[in-house]
């Protein structure tokens, strides 16, 4: 092999690898960003579990009321 191939050869794997790594580089962010989303997301459920937990207590103080009056 000469000298002009073993250059094109390797400006070919560099390549290839560069190409590689800029999609491994490209999937990291946007996983990042998907885990921005989801983080997002449970800390509104988590909000809102709370304001579901006050309803529910007070419809349980609202039954039994109710139970005592029958």
């Amino acid at each position: 092999m000469d000298a002009g191939w073993a250059v094109f050869l390797s400006a070919v794997v560099a390549g290839a690898f560069s190409v590689i790594v800029t999609l491994i580089q490209k999937f990291k962010k946007e996983n990042a960003s998907d885990h921005e989303v989801v983080m997002g997301m449970l800390k509104m459920v988590y909000k809102k579990q709370g304001t579901v937990e006050t309803k529910i207590d007070k419809v349980s103080e609202r039954l039994t009321d109710h139970i005592q009056n029958h």
